[in-house]
């Protein structure tokens, strides 16, 4: 029998279980096992799960594994690195402001400059990203052509600015787009309506765990399109989603990155037996 201690967090509604490898190990796990521990019904539930574990690099204080509830991994995740900040900062570094840790793809800049303020340095967006495989940035649903922006930004990210998008249904959007294969494997789906100067209103679907509360790397990948979007370019954007709004700020200069602004909360600690 395998008891596996976690923690579980969210922010912005994104919720995510945490498990801490950094002092007691554990197996790695299976993508059953991911799917089980993910699954809101049969398991804990959660939108992505999240491994800590050591990192053999001096300047890393950790690897941060990031898997979505399909079991797949990702490489970013802007929501769950302000929830790993947290309890970091918290649990092994109450005397640190700045970290460097590591996922799938990058290296990314934590932040604590005060009481559950993180700052997630998402490092730079990228407008042409390999995995994007069309030449073609328009999408055919319903009769009508919908015109898209491309960024990768730790994932790829394909955003639709659009007048109103609670006419839209999501899901279907979302899975009739990715039959397309516009991305080499699948891409997480914005769809975006302006409010005002520097604030959004948003959808997102992300690949492996549908559609989900809120998106940090969307929020992101919305913030830094805006500027080829908009015409009057913003350094500070809000992103209103289902779960809250993030913050994110970008100078808009190619070479810049992108930074991710908020807080995280606790849910609860627990043990998850198999």
């Amino acid at each position: 029998m395998k008891k596996v201690n976690f923690t579980k967090m969210q922010s912005l509604g994104n919720d995510f279980i945490i498990i801490d490898n950094l002092v007691s190990p554990y197996n790695n796990f299976s993508k059953k096992e991911i799917k089980k521990i993910c699954d809101r019904n049969y398991g804990v539930g959660c939108d992505q799960l999240l491994i800590l574990k050591k990192s053999k690099k001096r300047h890393i204080s950790f690897t941060y594994k990031i898997f979505n509830k399909d079991g797949t991994e990702s490489g970013q995740c802007g929501n769950g690195a302000k929830c790993v900040a947290k309890y970091y900062f918290d649990k092994y570094g109450k005397n640190k402001k700045q970290i460097n840790i590591e996922t799938m793809t990058k290296e990314i800049k934590l932040s604590n400059p005060s009481k559950n303020k993180y700052i997630i340095d998402m490092g730079i967006p990228n407008f042409s990203p390999k995995e994007f495989l069309s030449r073609n940035k328009y999408f055919n649903y319903m009769n009508k052509k919908y015109f898209f922006h491309v960024v990768e930004i730790g994932n790829p990210h394909a955003i639709f600015f659009l007048k109103n998008i609670d006419k839209i249904n999501i899901e279907d959007f979302s899975m009739k787009f990715s039959k397309k294969k516009f991305f080499k494997n699948g891409t997480n789906l914005s769809i975006v309506e302006k409010v005002s100067q520097g604030n959004w209103k948003a959808k997102v679907y992300e690949r492996g765990s549908g559609e989900t509360m809120s998106c940090g790397s969307a929020a992101c990948a919305i913030a830094t399109s805006a500027k080829s979007y908009n015409k009057y370019f913003k350094k500070s954007n809000y992103v209103h989603m289902q779960g809250g709004k993030a913050l994110v700020k970008w100078n808009g200069e190619t070479g810049d990155s992108a930074f991710l602004i908020g807080g995280a909360e606790y849910v609860f600690n627990g043990t998850f037996i198999e």
